[in-house]
């Protein structure tokens, strides 16, 4: 077994590994050409895989066959390039990383540490993983990529008690990290962050503001040939470069068969991008707010710039600007992060000059480096819970952001939801603040036990390891048993597959949804009954009905997506609002669903029940409920629809301002009823006798 454990930077645009030698140095390792980044795109081809500049050097030419930026895919599991998934290529390079530095060393690599953003959900991360180990490797730890790059400046600079915030804008990410050190540990304080924003970003609005000065002159845009748009493109990614000592530069273009110029400014290419530095100020300031306790800028003793794109001449200025202290700007911002990890790595470390804190007390010779590992972001499970006497469903936490990693925290005051159920979900959710803002990683899915009856106590415990990997277990409190559970995988397009339904559509057809409401509403039926029939396939049918004066069944349950189609076009508003009748009659089409379907009722509406028929509309909605049928609601505007009494008919319940927004309200209310109807209650003592059997 090979003694060393290599430290690698898997990059949006460029990737790097390195190591700590024999004497205690952290050295990076150059690849087969002698350069010490790897650019992270792949060429895929009969032949074979490339990785590197032979697949850099194709992107123009080959373009159908050379992937870039995969790294932005990580958590998109729907997504396949020439049959690749996001993990699959980048375990490609990853392997490629791994031939160049056994053929350097002389020695097999078995062992490594790879770094991911900061701000990477728990999907990603694993995904990472998964991916250096499709490569060959033993991944000892996923690091995340601000802790190493301030390990690596950190043990020769800074002292004892310091404060550092690392902004690490990379070509595809960024990353705002304060780090605390003292007493000879690195420890995180908070991080904010954007998986979306990097310095391909910068290069694709040079591109675009090109583009528009040659569609000006010569009346059509270069990016609609590929070859010339593509080629645009690397022109842009160096002129952003070259803005770094340059004033004005005059970047090529192939357009119409001829060469053209366009002459870009330092100062019109930073207009441009004015708002993107904006943000990065802004996720900066954000993650000292989201400390404990808050910072502030006087609290901070050194920003760190980490990143290919930390050259950005503005970014250095507007942090200044922002901070009242310059930006300390390393020789190396591309290495940083590989250097860290290879000294987290190997645990040890000699400094070159007495400088940092943890030279002065190890006092020369090899020094031990450690730091605390911490959640970025909240995690918990989606539950139904009470405000106010009413239910709804929101984030619930189980282990808080800063909480120091491996840790495993339980939580003993979940309730089964219905008497009867056979399973319920746990999905994890990674969050803030925001019950809204959430973010789904992982489903797991434990069977109740036979005699299993509403309100009886669970608990469910995460797990979460040092890379950032979660698992979740249950327990039935009454007996002390632990269930039975799986994490249920996910399908080609991302999402969790659902498990067989039946939905039954109850609109609104009064006079009052005339016009944009209707066709909104249409719309938005026809698509979410394309998606549920392909997520679940033949065991999912959809129905709808519609309501007037009287309620009407306007199709009955179906697969067959055209005849769902047929049915829809022919809803025209005319009437008052029968909304018992509605309910009444779409609970009657889907109690025909056999044993083992979940059923389901959506009702779309932009008023209330006509007033007489307001109790017998709750009434409905209680035998809706008794009957094991699922029901949720969509309130259309903000002045007639009434949302207390749609959260009294069910705790699924939303008001959106504009018809627009229809289907969007739909697919979410179709999840959490989902996780509703196989999930669990929070909080027993908040009381929810308004959705009691």
């Amino acid at each position: 077994m090979s003694k060393i454990v290599v430290g690698i930077d898997l990059g949006t645009t460029y990737s790097a590994i390195a190591y700590v030698d024999d004497s205690g140095r952290p050295r990076v390792i150059p690849n087969a050409d002698g350069k010490t980044t790897t650019p992270s795109a792949v060429l895929i081809q009969d032949g074979g895989v490339a990785v590197g500049d032979m697949a850099l050097n194709q992107w123009v030419t080959n373009e159908e066959r050379v992937v870039r930026w995969i790294k932005r895919a990580m958590g998109d599991a729907g997504y396949h390039f020439q049959g690749l998934s996001p993990v699959e290529i980048s375990a490609e390079i990853l392997k490629a990383l791994k031939a160049d530095a056994e053929l350097y060393l002389g020695e097999p690599l078995e062992e490594a540490v790879i770094t991911c953003p900061a701000y990477f959900a728990a999907i990603e991360i694993e995904n990472t993983k998964l991916a250096g180990e499709l490569a060959g490797f033993r991944v000892r730890e996923i690091v995340k990529e601000p802790t190493a790059a301030a390990v690596y400046y950190g043990i020769e600079q800074m002292r004892d008690g310091e404060t550092v915030l690392v902004c690490d804008l990379g070509g595809g990410t960024f990353d705002a990290t304060a780090l605390a050190y003292k007493n000879g540990v690195f420890a995180p304080l908070a991080t904010k962050g954007d998986r979306q924003l990097g310095g391909h970003d910068w290069t694709m609005d040079l591109v675009e503001l090109v583009a528009e000065r040659l569609e000006a002159r010569f009346g059509d845009d270069p990016r609609n040939d590929l070859l010339a748009g593509q080629m645009l493109y690397e022109a842009c990614e160096q002129a952003k470069r070259d803005y770094a000592r340059l004033t004005e530069i005059a970047i090529p273009c192939h357009f119409q068969g001829r060469m053209e110029q366009v002459v870009v400014t330092r100062d019109d290419f930073e207009a441009r991008t004015e708002y993107r530095i904006q943000q990065v100020v802004s996720w900066s300031e954000q993650a000292l707010a989201k400390a404990q306790p808050a910072l502030t800028w006087k609290e901070i003793d050194r920003i760190l710039l980490v990143g290919g794109s930390s050259r950005l001449r503005r970014l250095a200025l507007a942090l200044e600007e922002a901070s009242g202290k310059k930006p300390v700007q390393t020789g190396e911002p591309d290495l940083m992060v590989a250097l860290g990890a290879a000294i987290l790595a190997r645990g040890q470390v000699r400094p070159r000059k007495p400088a940092g804190g943890l030279v002065e007390a190890a006092r020369g010779g090899l020094i031990d480096v450690d730091y605390l590992r911490v959640i970025s972001r909240s995690l918990g499970t989606r539950a139904i819970a009470t405000e106010k006497g009413k239910p709804r469903i929101a984030n619930s936490l189980i282990i808080p952001h800063g909480t120091e990693s491996p840790v495993s925290r339980s939580r003993d005051d979940y309730r089964i939801s219905s008497s009867g159920q056979p399973y319920f979900d746990v999905p994890v959710v990674e969050f803030e603040n925001d019950d809204d803002d959430f973010e789904v990683v992982g489903n797991f899915r434990f069977a109740c036990l036979p005699d299993a009856k509403r309100d009886e106590l669970v608990e469910v415990t995460f797990h979460y390891d040092i890379s950032g990997i979660v698992t979740v277990e249950a327990r039935d409190l009454k007996t002390g048993q632990m269930l039975v559970g799986e994490r249920l995988p996910y399908e080609e397009d991302g999402r969790l597959r659902l498990k067989p339904r039946w939905v039954v559509f109850a609109i609104d057809a009064s006079y009052s949804m005339e016009g944009g409401k209707m066709g909104d509403a249409k719309k938005a039926l026809v698509s979410n009954a394309r998606d549920l029939l392909a997520l679940s396939g033949e065991g999912c049918k959809i129905g709808i009905v519609s309501f007037a004066n009287v309620a009407q069944i306007v199709c009955r349950p179906t697969a067959d997506i055209a005849a769902i189609e047929q049915a829809v076009a022919g809803i025209y508003p005319s009437g008052m609002t029968a909304m018992d009748d509605g309910i009444r009659q779409a609970v009657e089409l889907v109690m025909a669903a056999p044993a083992g379907v979940d059923r389901d009722v959506v009702m779309v509406t932009d008023g209330m029940p006509d007033g007489h028929r307001r109790h017998n509309t709750l009434a409905m909605a209680e035998e809706a409920k008794r009957k094991g049928v699922t029901l949720s609601t969509v309130g259309i505007g903000q002045t007639d629809v009434d949302l207390d009494f749609l959260t009294q008919l069910s705790p699924l319940s939303l008001v959106i301002e504009s018809a627009s927004g229809v289907g969007a309200a739909m697919t979410s209310l179709l999840t959490q009823s989902a996780q509703a109807r196989g999930g669990l209650i929070d909080a027993p003592t908040g009381g929810l006798s308004d959705v009691e059997d």
